[in-house]
């Protein structure tokens, strides 16, 4: 699947407020996504809060459908992308803090989940999304707008130039003005043959495009990338100023190794039993080391172990990554704290002695000097 995105602010906006999704959710799942939005919330646009919010569900109910496995059927998905939907209206009416009096932020969305040849198309507002099979471009979806309907009753011949004198899009239905009971996003499916490709764009690059126009722009010959970039390119010779966004997929059956695919080692088996090997001489060597260490007479010492008492330790004092080098073999009932400053700080550092007796030995005599 070769997939570009082409997003422009426009020469009458001063932010880009539209926003935009393509990720692979699985080896054979792709999501495909715009949004174009009005308003601010907490300083980020409100397009962006509905695809995060719309993304997080699809992500969480695809895991839950593959740990442990279970078939997905179509009304599986249509059902998943209602309620992404009311998940992101919802929380865009949270963040926005819309009220039945005034409207600080909503967005239009259109989506397209692919799943191996299978397209499920939500949407809800004026951004669109196009099929171009076999050199034919055919739109998707239907607008949700007051321009839309005053084209579709026959007023509007030439969409087009109609559109440059009907002023602003007036949506009769977007995400974050009502509950999301009233809410009704719209659900298609198809089935996608070989070479298809998808195209989805918001109002600013298709409202004052006839068809003839998107189709020529799109299925240049050229990579995805330079098709959107004409989109948006004919979209500005044709007057449009607004936020303009075009996401373009070919091949969009192809789907290509998921970004989480875990990619196994290509070791050579006699050297991966070499490395096996050698770690199990590391692990007895160590062993012993630690054995000669811990349980000799070699490396002796006194220091003051948990409770601040002086205790005999055998190994070195320290630790290495959060292991201790050392074994307490034996704990006096004497506190540190008993002892000159001076003697603290060396039992501090670790006092070496050369046997447990020697040990003994320097204990008493610093017991004895403390009850006196």
């Amino acid at each position: 699947m070769e997939v570009a995105v082409t997003t422009d602010v426009g020469t009458g906006q001063r932010c880009n407020d539209d926003a935009w999704c393509h990720e692979q959710l699985h080896r054979n799942v792709t999501l495909l996504a715009v949004a174009d939005g009005f308003g601010r919330p907490q300083d980020v646009p409100s397009a962006a809060i509905v695809l995060d919010a719309i993304r997080d569900v699809i992500r969480r109910e695809l895991r839950r459908a593959t740990f442990p496995p279970r078939s997905l059927t179509a009304n599986d998905m249509r059902e998943l992308l209602v309620s992404a939907f009311a998940e992101g209206n919802e929380r865009l009416l949270r963040v926005g803090g819309a009220t039945e009096d005034l409207v600080s932020a909503c967005s239009t969305c259109t989506l397209a989940l692919i799943v191996s040849n299978q397209a499920f198309i939500a949407h809800i507002g004026d951004s669109r999304a196009y099929l171009l099979r076999r050199g034919e471009l055919v739109q998707l979806t239907s607008d949700e707008s007051l321009f839309s309907e005053y084209v579709r009753s026959g007023a509007a011949q030439q969409p087009g130039p109609a559109r440059k004198s009907f002023g602003p899009a007036l949506l009769p239905q977007a995400l974050g003005v009502e509950q999301a009971s009233a809410l009704k996003t719209k659900i298609a499916h198809y089935t996608l043959h070989g070479h298809d490709a998808l195209m989805l764009c918001t109002d600013g690059a298709s409202r004052l495009l006839g068809s003839a126009e998107l189709q020529s722009a799109a299925m240049t010959r050229e990579n995805a990338r330079t098709a959107a970039e004409r989109v948006v390119a004919a979209a500005r010779a044709a007057g449009s100023t607004d936020n303009a966004t075009v996401i373009l997929a070919r091949n969009a059956t192809m789907h290509g190794p998921p970004v989480e695919t875990v990619t196994l080692s290509t070791i050579p088996p006699w050297r991966a039993l070499a490395v096996f090997a050698a770690a199990v001489v590391l692990f007895f060597v160590t062993g012993a080391v630690a054995r000669n260490y811990w349980f000799g007479d070699s490396h002796l010492y006194l220091a003051a172990d948990s409770k601040g008492d002086v205790g005999l330790f055998a190994g070195a004092p320290g630790s290495f990554m959060g292991l201790p080098l050392h074994l307490e073999r034996k704990a006096y009932s004497f506190e540190v704290t008993s002892l000159p400053i001076g003697e603290q700080r060396e039992v501090d550092g670790g006092v070496p002695v050369s046997t447990p007796t020697a040990a003994n030995a320097v204990v008493a005599k610093w017991q004895a000097r403390s009850r006196h």
